[in-house]
């Protein structure tokens, strides 16, 4: 932790440096899409010549950007500067606009590194249920559902009307990935049968795998959406916000997050489901 203060100490002049100046954000993320004339930057920034001069001496003296025959465009530093300039923006955009979701809710199932990348999440919406319709969160999964043929799904919690739906999907020569605690599985087993699952197992349209860890979430994602939900910090999980997104770069999100954990599990195999319909006649 020494190390990061030190660090911080070292960047800190360089952080203020972009932070305090509207201007020379605003010119840096102009010219990450091509070199520009000062009329160019004035018309796109919307702010006076002498402003944006004097905006440019700064980022000249720092070798973030060149002049040449009356253009301006960004050296390589400025280019990387500016690009990570434009994530910390996403990201602090993504977390605003996530926070409802992230607060109070166990956010330890989401790894670091995925983290990292939040501001995948910008294009998202968070839904919310309200004192006249408390399913709406399901209901709009359940509209999205609706429209994929083709369905990945990490979760420690069994979801009726998800089901309904996979299987609707299954039945139909859709293609469905589960990731499960045991639990769920048993669920699964003693609601849809294990002749049903063995047979969509068999035939490639069903991959279920199984999962040790208490996973705290549940990410679903379709052929063009993403939805998360989280356990709240008391360990139930929370029916009453999730994320919606068919941004491109959010269903990546959510596809390495499901891979991560499918790297982690376990497949289900057909002796497997037998096993667990065996457990759940004992326990009945």
């Amino acid at each position: 932790m020494d190390y990061m203060f030190e660090l911080y100490e070292q960047v800190k002049d360089d952080m203020k440096f972009f932070i305090a100046s509207d201007v020379r954000a605003k010119i840096l993320i102009s010219l990450i899409s091509g070199s520009k004339n000062l009329a160019d930057l004035r018309k796109e920034i919307h702010l006076s010549s002498s402003t944006i001069l004097h905006g440019m001496n700064q980022l000249e003296q720092k070798n973030f950007i060149f002049r040449e025959s009356g253009h301006y465009s960004l050296s390589q530093t400025g280019e990387v500067v500016a690009n990570k300039l434009i994530d910390v923006m996403r990201s602090f955009y993504s977390l605003n606009l996530c926070e409802g979701l992230f607060l109070n809710h166990d956010i330890s199932c989401i790894p670091p590194e995925l983290f990292k990348d939040i501001g995948c999440l910008e294009k998202s919406v968070i839904v919310k249920s309200t004192s006249t319709n408390i399913m709406r969160p399901q209901e709009v999964l359940s509209e999205f559902l609706s429209k994929s043929k083709n369905f990945k799904q990490l979760t420690s919690v069994y979801n009726p009307s998800s089901i309904k739906i996979f299987l609707e999907t299954l039945e139909k020569d859709g293609k469905v990935e589960l990731i499960m605690t045991e639990g769920i599985i048993d669920k699964l087993v003693e609601n849809v049968g294990k002749e049903k699952l063995e047979k969509w197992i068999n035939d490639g349209k069903l991959q279920l795998m199984e999962t040790d860890e208490d996973v705290k979430i549940s990410l679903t994602t379709g052929d063009n959406f993403i939805a998360l939900g989280l356990f709240s910090a008391d360990g139930a999980y929370d029916l009453n916000i999730s994320l919606i997104s068919h941004g491109e770069e959010a269903i990546s999100w959510g596809n390495r997050l499901f891979d991560h954990y499918f790297q982690q599990s376990t497949p289900v195999k057909v002796g497997a489901l037998e096993l667990h319909e065996k457990i759940l006649a004992i326990e009945k």
